[in-house]
């Protein structure tokens, strides 16, 4: 979950350009006050149908609050290409890290009852809690734990792992994880540290921590008050019922852009961070309380208006350059991003696991509120038009922000193209990979299958990857299931032999087993 699960991190590593938007200009907001109306409702409609066209997406659903009110909920396209099954307001839905929200708001729930608060030490609420540096152990608060200020950085690759942990494994993932930066000043996005938020919120009231008990706990002080009834905790897709969103990507190697399902691996005990299921129609019922400052849409006040606006306040600053739109003043507060585009004040969390897309904005000055579900990889593009496209509909603005993520979409299918034509083959004789077959550290394997084409496995995870001469001998790149463009090296010469897969900011390192 960048702002997003694994697969946003991995994400055509190889080919995303870095685009400099520092010269977009900045537009004043319109004088009158901006509402929803059936015109407004219209346009927006249109725009979902264009950015699904442009982007190739198989399905999406979008819902609108205004005033206390869903005032639109509308599925698009299918939730499934296989079945050609529709994609509708009730379709679930996987969110990703708009669960951070949840969890900050029964943190906010748990402080009202004085069962913690916002600077209670996570030792004295996790005994066993530990980081590399015993002076920041002692200091860490439960408001750290979800403020992405620890200074603790996730490897990248942990999310591989996930489906296999129990909440004493998170622990100590965490206490393994390296420092960077300074404590409470240096941005680093940290779903493990996040997750551990929610267990911290369990241990409070009163129950051992476990995945179970935190899916108790939500179900319980989240999901049944606000009447969100068909939202679930669950890897367990039987559970799910027939609606429900299928995850696709496209293949770097299909150049007629055409979707494929692709995997859909455990988040299992990091669900804190990131494991909900919805539809837009309950995240609508969920926006309409938070908009409501903790009172359901049925009148129930389930959090004090004071300890809800605590999450929302922004506190470290998200760094600029990183920045794929023309947004300013970016900050994280707990569960939230505080920003503002064009003039315009606006919060939101969006999230992302393999295939699937959410954005959830408010506009807070105006009381309106939009959620977008997009099922397939490229979502995270085309929900940001939309969304920055539905705040320029809302505030009258000339557009920009569609043409603005198009061209960074083009950039990078340019880039793709590219790559695409150093790609020789897209099989492998057995001969030539009989060296590279095999079990590798961290659970990796390496399989040739019966199509003659080459997989990494791991645990609920398996990429294909093709030979990628340019980027030297033995060099590979994967060409699906959220990871297009990764690039993986065989070092075939070293003592034992190794696996390095290749990421933004990193390389790791697998040996090859005897």
């Amino acid at each position: 979950m960048k702002n997003r699960l694994l697969g946003r991190l991995l994400l055509l590593s190889l080919v995303l350009l870095a685009v400099s938007l520092a010269g977009v200009p900045t537009l004043t907001v319109a004088q009158d006050m901006p509402r929803v109306t059936d015109e407004l409702l219209a346009s927006f409609t249109s725009l979902i149908e264009s950015e699904m066209a442009y982007f190739h997406i198989p399905g999406m659903a979008a819902a609108v609050v205004a005033d206390g009110e869903i005032v639109y909920a509308q599925g698009f396209g299918v939730r499934d290409l296989e079945s050609g099954a529709p994609f509708t307001p009730e379709t679930r839905f996987r969110i990703g890290s708009t669960t951070k929200s949840m969890t900050s708001l029964i943190v906010a729930q748990l402080v009202d009852e004085g069962l913690l608060s916002w600077d209670t030490l996570v030792t004295d609420i996790l005994p066993d809690f530990a980081t590399v540096d015993p002076a920041l152990t002692a200091t860490m608060t439960v408001r750290d734990l979800m403020s992405m200020a620890t200074s603790l950085e996730s490897d990248a690759l942990q999310g591989f792992n996930w489906g296999e942990w129990s909440v004493s494994d998170l622990l100590g993932a965490v206490a393994a994880q390296r420092q960077a930066g300074t404590y409470r000043q240096h941005y680093a996005y940290n779903n493990e540290v996040y997750a551990l938020a929610g267990y911290a919120a369990v241990a409070a009231a009163g129950e051992v921590p476990s995945l179970g008990a935190y899916t108790a706990l939500m179900q319980e002080r989240v999901f049944d008050p606000i009447g969100m009834a068909s939202s679930i905790i669950t890897d367990d897709t039987g559970q799910l019922g027939d609606n429900f969103a299928q995850p696709h990507s496209i293949p770097l190697i299909d150049e007629t852009l055409t979707p494929a399902r692709t995997i859909n691996p455990p988040i299992a005990v990091v669900a804190p961070a990131g494991g909900v299921w919805s539809t837009v129609e309950d995240m609508g019922r969920y926006l309409i309380t938070q908009m409501n400052g903790g009172v359901t849409p049925d009148g129930q006040r389930i959090v004090s208006a004071e300890s809800l606006a605590e999450t929302w306040i922004p506190g470290v600053t998200i760094p600029a350059d990183a920045l794929p739109l023309p947004l300013e003043n970016m900050a994280y507060g707990m569960g939230w991003v505080t920003l503002s585009y064009q003039g315009i004040p606006i919060r939101y969390h969006d999230g992302g696991w393999t295939g699937y897309f959410t954005q959830m904005i408010v506009f807070p000055d105006v009381n309106v509120g939009l959620i977008l579900f997009a099922n397939s990889t490229i979502g995270a593009l085309s929900n940001e038009a939309l969304a920055y496209g539905f705040g320029e509909l809302l505030y009258g603005l000339e557009p920009q922000v569609v043409e603005v993520v198009h061209s960074l979409y083009n950039a990078t299918r340019v880039q793709i193209g590219m790559a695409r034509t150093m790609i020789p083959e897209t099989t492998l004789d057995a001969e030539t990979a009989a060296p590279l077959l095999g079990e590798y550290d961290g659970g990796w394997s390496v399989t040739l299958r019966d199509d003659s084409t080459l997989w990494l496995l791991q645990s609920a995870w398996e990429f294909q990857v093709v030979s990628f001469p340019a980027a030297g001998e033995n060099a590979f790149l994967v060409v699906n299931n959220g990871a297009e463009g990764t690039l993986v090296i065989f070092d075939m010469e070293s003592d034992p032999a190794a696996m390095v897969i290749q990421l933004p900011d990193e390389e790791a390192r697998f040996n090859k087993l005897p």
